[in-house]
């Protein structure tokens, strides 16, 4: 019998995560085999549909959100902006915009299916690219690129310091982190090695990175 097999990745049908694949074809039939990443202990416990927006980790995650609006300027932002990991979509309800499309890996949230058919001129990554590893990463910035070679990143990153794991401790929620599998730093490299850095802030006893990247 002769099978051919594709390697690549796609969206897990009930994960919120890309994963390795392998389509197994075979004449008339094609099965898709899911290898499962091993990612941190607590994500199959974790329901990313949930409004995380709430109490002292709403007010956390507010003042992200406005300070990502002012560094790129998004009230007064025309183009398309793709909300990337959109979640339960709060960039669209503060900016109140039609420009303003959203991307999940929980297609019930997003709404786009394919954010690689679009031409966004800013891009926004808010708690995103801590849960990608570092070659799902450089896969990503290079889906933008080509989407639109001129488009700008706003990036919110944790930090992850002994200030936020005491915060998460006092909040009743020590292991909020336990699903992140690259850290800050590294992605910081990656992303300067594909965009320049504009400007950068640090927020919350320096808990929240949060940055602007053009063009290189």
């Amino acid at each position: 019998m002769a099978y051919s097999y594709t390697f690549g990745y796609a969206t897990h049908p009930t994960r919120n995560t890309y994963v390795k694949c392998i389509a197994i074809s075979h004449l008339s039939f094609t099965v898709i085999v899911f290898i499962r990443k091993k990612m941190a202990q607590n994500t199959d416990t974790i329901d990313y549909r949930n409004d995380y927006y709430k109490g002292f980790a709403g007010f956390y995650f507010r003042k992200i959100l406005h300070t990502i609006i002012s560094f790129g300027g998004l009230k007064k932002e025309d183009g398309l902006i793709l909300d990337y990991g959109c979640g339960v979509g709060h960039l669209k309800k503060i900016l109140k915009k039609d420009n303003v499309l959203g991307f999940d890996v929980e297609e019930s949230l997003g709404e786009v299916g394919d954010y690689r058919s679009l031409k966004p001129v800013k891009i926004v990554l808010s708690g995103v690219l801590e849960h990608l590893y570092i070659k799902d990463v450089k896969r990503l910035l290079e889906d933008f690129l080509v989407m639109n070679s001129q488009v700008e990143l706003l990036v919110y990153l944790p930090t992850e310091n002994w200030v936020s794991k005491i915060a998460m401790r006092l909040a009743g929620v020590p292991n909020a982190h336990d699903d992140h599998v690259s850290k800050y730093l590294e992605i910081n490299k990656i992303l300067e090695k594909y965009f320049k850095l504009s400007k950068r802030r640090y927020i919350f006893f320096r808990m929240a990175q949060v940055s602007l990247y053009k063009k290189r």
